[in-house]
C-alpha cells in the first residue's frame, strides 16, 4: 500500500483557536484551581476546628487536675494541722498530769514531814525525797540523775534501803516507762543508800533513741519493816553542768 507523500494533521474544531476558545479554557482552568483552593481551604478550617476543639479539651483536663491537685494539697496540709494540735494536745496533757503527779508528792512529802515532826501512832517515813534533779553531763545523750535525800524530824539513827528509778514518755507514739536497769549506763537495777541525816546519791544515764522522756518517777524503800515508802515524780528537765 503507497504511503501518503503528505503527514496527517488532526485538526480540532476551528472556534477553540477562536479568543472565544482560549478565554472559555481559561476560565476553565481558573473555576478548576478556584475549586482546588476552596477544597483544601474547607478541609484546612475543617481541621484547624479540630485541634481547636483538642486543644479546649486538653485544657479543661488540665484544669480539672491541676484543682485536684490542689484540693490533695489542702486536705495534707489540713491532716498535718490537726496532727499536729493533737500532738500539743497529747504533751499538754502529760504535762499537766505530770505536773499533778509531782504536786501531790510535794505535798505528801510535806505531810510526811510534819508527822514526823508532831508525832503520829504507827511508823513514820524515815526517809524523804528532798530533790530530783536532772543534771546534763559532758557527753551529748548522757545525763546525771542526782536524787537528795533527808531524814525528816530529828534523825538519832543511820537508815538504809533502796531506790529504784523510772522514766516514763513516749516511743513509737505510745506511753512508756524504762527502768532504771533500761537507763542506767554501768546497768544498774537499782541504788541504794545507807546515812544519817542526808545524802545525795547520783547515777549516769544515757536514754534510747525514739524516746522523748517526760517524767522521773523515784521510789525509795526503807530496809526496815512496817516503814512507809516515799515516792516523788517530776517532769523531765535538764539542769546545766
Amino acid at each position: 500500500m503507497p504511503r501518503p507523500s503528505h503527514p496527517l494533521v488532526f485538526r480540532g474544531p476551528a472556534w477553540l483557536g477562536s479568543p472565544w476558545g482560549i478565554a472559555l479554557g481559561v476560565s476553565l482552568v481558573l473555576a478548576t484551581l478556584v475549586g482546588v483552593y476552596a477544597i483544601g481551604r474547607a478541609q484546612a478550617a475543617f481541621e484547624g476546628r479540630a485541634a481547636l476543639a483538642d486543644e479546649a479539651g486538653l485544657r479543661a483536663a488540665l484544669t480539672a487536675r491541676e484543682a485536684e491537685v490542689t484540693r490533695l494539697r489542702r486536705e495534707v496540709a489540713e491532716l498535718d494541722t490537726l496532727k499536729v494540735a493533737q500532738e500539743r494536745e497529747r504533751q499538754e496533757v502529760s504535762r499537766t498530769i505530770g505536773e499533778l503527779q509531782a504536786e501531790v508528792a510535794r505535798q505528801s512529802q510535806q505531810l510526811e514531814l510534819l508527822r514526823g515532826v508532831v508525832g503520829r501512832a504507827g511508823p513514820a517515813a524515815e526517809v524523804t525525797i528532798r530533790q530530783v534533779r536532772v543534771i546534763a553531763g559532758t557527753t551529748p545523750g548522757r545525763y546525771r540523775l542526782r536524787i537528795a535525800l533527808a531524814q525528816p524530824g530529828r534523825p538519832d539513827r543511820t537508815v538504809a534501803g533502796s531506790v529504784r528509778v523510772g522514766i516514763e514518755g513516749q516511743r513509737g507514739g505510745r506511753s512508756v516507762r524504762l527502768d532504771l536497769r533500761e537507763v542506767a549506763v554501768d546497768r544498774v537495777a537499782q541504788l541504794s543508800y545507807r546515812f544519817q541525816y542526808f545524802e545525795n546519791i547520783e547515777v549516769e544515764i544515757a536514754l534510747p533513741g525514739g524516746f522523748s522522756p517526760e517524767r522521773v518517777v523515784v521510789d525509795v524503800r526503807p530496809a526496815g519493816r512496817n516503814v512507809p515508802p516515799a515516792a516523788q515524780t517530776v517532769l523531765w528537765s535538764i539542769d546545766p553542768a
